[in-house]
């Protein structure tokens, strides 16, 4: 049996004690392990961006917007998906596009052109937008509404209108 010299007793053995302690370290780190489940109705936004290569508002988007966009507090809560087209005729063709985004599809085929994007929560479509100012005009308060924040992602929140 392990003794230990304490200036005080216990009202247990130190084995007893140790293995306590083992035990609630071992349900802590299985509990730890738990994966975390939303609850219901709060599943996270689904942004969908819709372009083409030879796009030139597109390739802006794409060139000054998403990179700041991906590395924003708000990306990380949320699902991206993108369908780009080669060219910018091709977009409605039907292999760009994956079968569980084919109604995304069928609207853009009504409001034709690029950019797009929508932003669907719960399956539902919250905001959809097209054009090159629509980001910052609609897309972007649409996901800060959905997320909580009030800033662009590539200002300070002070900056912000």
């Amino acid at each position: 049996m392990l003794t230990a010299a304490f200036p005080f007793s216990l009202p247990v053995p130190l084995h007893r004690l140790l293995a306590g302690l083992a035990v609630l370290l071992g349900a802590g780190f299985l509990v730890a392990d738990v994966p975390y489940r939303r609850a219901a109705g709060n599943d996270p936004i689904t942004v969908v961006y819709v372009g083409a290569e030879d796009c030139g508002p597109c390739r802006a988007w794409r060139r000054d917007e998403r990179p700041s966009f991906m590395k924003s507090r708000e990306f990380s809560g949320l699902r991206y998906r993108e369908v780009i087209a080669t060219q910018l005729r091709d977009l409605l063709a039907e292999p760009q596009w994956p079968t569980d985004l084919a109604d995304l599809r069928e609207r853009v085929r009504e409001q034709p052109g690029a950019p797009q994007w929508f932003v669907l929560h719960e399956g539902e479509v919250v905001a959809w937008e097209a054009g090159a100012s629509a980001w910052r005009r609609a897309i972007w308060p649409a996901i800060r509404a959905h997320a909580g924040t009030r800033h662009f992602p590539d200002r300070p929140a002070t900056a912000a209108r």
